[in-house]
């Protein structure tokens, strides 16, 4: 038990045991006025794969209760593997439906380095009539058997189903079409995002590759970042009259990202062209400067956007074997747009849209979700010389610098041994422009990854420092002022690794507001209860429930779509 509850976060979501990545078929149900959020699953191992949709229901977006999983690999069309997809929530006939889009795998391996097995991947259908509780396979499984590329192809999976007004007005068809984008990749050139669309979200049209980019060239001709060789886990949104894309990028040189993968979000316009409609990008930036990848959106029941996402372990294999799990998501976060008046010195960069007309500049803000604030117990601490007198493994910090010059340098440490043998370190290098979570000491006895994670920020003129850190035993999160986060994994392997401490140099602390909760919620408040019966809910290995595949009918009389 000890290996287990080492290293495993207390107030992030989290599996029960074994392998767990990607979140998928986020979805809030208004009958039940719960949200469920269900993610890719291999219990039994610490092994990466995905045998199963693991699933839990939270009223209020933090705390969390198990639920069954919702799919098992199949015996036919899915057998090797259910892969990450998504969640739509029709009304049929007055009846609240759930379809649970996702990729089914009958063949392996699968990836962009290995020739494509015919028929390894296929697009698929589960259907809930009870909010969840059950599932069902659709009878006309596989939905799409065949990718564009053929034997080209890279990838072909992860279905994002949405309608998109925009693309539905391009297109001259109804708003209340749905569209089906998916990430995948032609091995001759590059990355790309077909789109299907369907009136009935059964059968299911090509309408054209939305996006489709050169593997290795730049995004743009000032762009530091370079197209990698295949898109995974891709949605869109809109916002404001600007269209949007997130995609994961799986990279050829994995050492210049966490498993040669990273998170990157794209706006731009929708176009018609000769193909059909396109995705024509205007800005681009990295959605998490750190290890967080497979991002999935959703909205919470105030309409909000809300980004879900997988936080992979750093820790070596045999840490991670020991104790019995591996992964867990980061905090949900809330997608956003930002516009500030046009400054010279930001109007060339990447992430920035610069409307000359209104002499404004827009980008896409991230920020944590308002709902993780109901993770704190009791009111925050609002003095400063306090801080050195923390031990805690479970922070929510925040901190504003006011009146600051842009030479300043603000280094809080977490996870310290009192004797700093052992410590992480974040700092703020204004006259870097940069983060940096330094991990060089954070493990002792090298448990795992230690090179440094670094990010860039870029302040505007007279603009604060804001920024939010989580601390949650081996992940860390920081956010910084509304558009950047980065999230990284650390091992402290000293019992005393608990201190907190901070460094700002020469800056007049009376200028700095700062409030910090040392004591938050746990994510589970069942498992820690031991009410759950895991043998039950989550059995280490289980044959997977059958029930046979059925037709839902109605579906052409859909009423309503949740985007």
């Amino acid at each position: 038990m000890q290996a287990f509850e080492q290293y495993r976060p207390a107030s992030h979501f989290i599996a029960p045991h074994s392998w767990s990545n990607d979140p998928c078929g986020a979805v809030y149900v208004p009958e039940t006025q719960e949200y469920l959020i269900c993610y890719q699953w291999n219990p039994g191992t610490t092994d990466g794969g995905n045998c199963a949709w693991g699933m839990a229901k939270s009223k209020d977006l933090v705390t969390w209760t198990d639920c069954p999983p919702a799919i098992w690999n199949g015996s036919s069309y899915d057998q090797k593997g259910v892969f990450s997809g998504s969640i739509q929530s029709v009304l049929v006939e007055g009846k609240r439906v759930l379809l649970l889009f996702y990729t089914s795998v009958s063949a392996l391996p699968i990836h962009w380095s290995k020739p494509y097995i015919h028929g390894c991947e296929s697009q698929s259908l589960a259907v809930s009539m009870d909010f969840g509780q059950t599932w069902t396979r659709h009878q006309a499984n596989p939905l799409l058997s065949t990718p564009p590329k053929g034997q080209a192809t890279t990838g072909w999976r992860d279905p994002f189903v949405s309608q998109w007004p925009s693309l539905a007005k391009l297109m001259g068809v109804s708003e209340d079409t749905s569209f089906m984008m998916l990430a995948s990749g032609d091995r001759q050139k590059g990355p790309q995002l077909p789109m299907y669309m369907s009136s009935d979200l059964q059968s299911w049209q090509p309408v054209s590759t939305i996006l489709d980019v050169k593997s290795g060239e730049k995004m743009s001709p000032t762009s530091s970042l370079s197209w990698g060789m295949n898109f995974e886990c891709a949605s869109f949104f809109s916002f404001g009259g600007r269209e949007y894309l997130i995609v994961g990028v799986e990279e050829e040189d994995a050492t210049r990202c966490h498993n040669g993968h990273y998170l990157l979000w794209l706006a731009g316009d929708l176009v018609m062209d000769k193909e059909g409609p396109r995705f024509q990008i205007t800005a681009h930036g990295i959605l998490d400067h750190g290890l967080l990848y497979a991002a999935h959106i959703f909205r919470d029941a105030q309409g909000r956007l809300l980004q879900l996402g997988w936080a992979d372990e750093a820790a070596n294999a045999s840490a991670v074997s020991s104790q019995g799990w591996a992964g867990c998501l980061a905090h949900p976060r809330e997608l956003f747009e930002i516009s500030r008046p046009i400054s010279e010195d930001h109007r060339n960069l990447d992430e920035w849209m610069v409307d000359e007309k209104t002499g404004t500049m827009t980008t896409l803000g991230i920020r944590p979700a308002p709902q993780v604030d109901q993770l704190r117990i009791g009111s925050g601490n609002t003095r400063l010389e306090n801080l050195s007198e923390v031990h805690s493994k479970n922070l929510d910090i925040q901190a504003r610098f006011a009146g600051i010059s842009g030479y300043e340098r603000f280094t809080f440490n977490v996870l310290a041994s009192p004797d700093m043998t052992e410590v992480t370190s974040i700092i703020f290098d204004l006259s870097a422009s940069s983060v940096t979570v330094d991990r060089s000491n954070s493990s002792a006895q090298q448990v795992g990854t230690h090179t440094p994670e670094v990010a860039p920020i870029h302040l505007l003129p007279g603009e604060d420092l804001e920024v939010r850190i989580f601390v949650d035993n081996s992940i860390i999160e920081v956010l910084v002022n509304n558009r950047l986060s980065m999230t990284t994994r650390v091992y402290p392997t000293l019992p005393d690794s608990t201190r907190v401490s901070y460094d700002f140099g020469t800056y007049d602390q009376e200028k700095v507001a700062i409030e910090y909760w040392t004591e938050l919620k746990g994510a589970w408040p069942e498992r820690d209860s031991g009410r759950n019966t895991f043998e039950e809910l989550h059995p280490l290995r289980a044959s997977p429930p059958r029930s046979e595949d059925i037709k839902v009918s109605g579906l052409q009389t859909v009423t309503e779509i949740r985007a």
